[in-house]
């Protein structure tokens, strides 16, 4: 996967130890997250997000960006990964705020801290007014995001104060037992290290279908970062975790409640915009592949905008900032009725 070590592109990776695959904590996070958020509010155009279409972790930013109608510019990389993520399919793009012509990510943190080391990865926050990265990482980012207020629609936040503590045990749980637990299982390379992995993700799911069986959403009618934070895995399992990484215990469409909850989450403003299948398996699967086996899995054949009948388990709601919660239309987020 390759790594910058003082500022130099290796091909190398420390990502797996003893057999086991361990995710490197994000080296770049942003600790003042009230005047950052002040500044994105009043100045969306001196930030700007770089993402992946293919990346879980910043599809998850992707997405509070859509649903809070933020406008905040977004550049994706894509194109063939060499030396890591491409800026513009192998093309220059120029970094705001600077003049440099740029073709791969890891220039943009070599641009932040000439003497970088560490992994490179999306979602990355660049400031083009103080030629740096904001954060590099997803969780800090959610948080942060979730403070901007929209230029547009109702100002609500998706991790409301009442339900801070739950969030977290949630996300925290969600985040080992599943999001990363499937790249555990996937990056495996002796077969404990893939059997405790693949468990826990099966345990986790299990789990999952039986708390949405009453549940729209993670919290009842409230949309919250957890189902933010869940869809980016669930939308990629068939296709990609359970062929790709291995997961195959049982799919996606083999739980009811799973399948028909993220089919729901599919269809709220601007997800479904936010998804390019392609995009993701074709990236997932040549990512690491060689001249002998270029080959993209075939899609499953399913239909993520059949009617999903979670309607019958509740309306669709925000928190709104004043602490105040609102009925709204899942297709606009438009308000249906007053706040109570």
């Amino acid at each position: 996967m390759g790594m910058l070590i003082d500022g130099q592109w290796v091909e190398e990776d420390r990502i797996i130890i003893d057999g086991t695959f361990h995710r490197a904590q994000s080296a770049i996070v942003a600790n003042e997250l009230e005047p950052l958020a002040a500044a994105i509010s009043a100045n969306p155009k001196r930030f700007i997000l770089l993402a992946s279409r293919s990346c879980p972790w910043s599809h998850r930013v992707v997405l509070m960006c859509g649903l809070k109608q933020l406008c905040l510019p977004t550049h994706f990389a894509f194109g063939e990964r060499v030396q890591g993520y491409a800026l513009n399919g192998g093309g220059v793009w120029r970094l705001p705020g600077t003049d440099k012509p740029l073709r791969h990510l890891h220039q943009v943190y070599v641009c932040h801290d000439p003497s970088y080391t560490g992994r490179v990865t999306v979602p990355v926050l660049w400031d083009s007014a103080e030629h740096c990265i904001v954060s590099n990482e997803s969780a800090n980012l959610l948080s942060l995001l979730d403070k901007v207020h929209p230029n547009r629609g109702p100002d609500f936040t998706l991790r409301p104060p009442s339900l801070h503590a739950q969030i977290e045990s949630a996300n925290d749980e969600n985040y080992h037992g599943l999001n990363n637990a499937v790249y555990r299982a996937g990056f495996a390379t002796k077969q404990e290290a893939y059997d405790a992995a693949v468990m826990e993700v099966f345990n986790t799911l299990d789990r999952l279908e039986r708390h949405l069986a009453t549940s729209r959403y993670y919290f009842g009618t409230v949309i919250s970062d957890v189902d933010l934070r869940l869809f980016p895995t669930l939308v990629r399992f068939d296709a990609i975790y359970a062929i790709l990484f291995k997961c195959a215990f049982r799919r996606l469409v083999d739980y009811p409640n799973l399948w028909a909850y993220a089919r729901d989450l599919y269809a709220l403003k601007s997800v479904a915009s936010s998804v390019d299948f392609e995009q993701m398996r074709h990236a997932s699967y040549l990512a690491d592949s060689n001249d002998l086996n270029p080959i993209v899995a075939i899609a499953p054949d399913v239909d993520w905008t059949e009617p999903h009948g979670r309607n019958a388990l509740g309306v669709t709601q925000v928190w709104l900032r004043s602490g105040q919660v609102q009925t709204v239309s899942p297709a606009t987020l438009h308000p249906l009725e007053e706040p109570i």
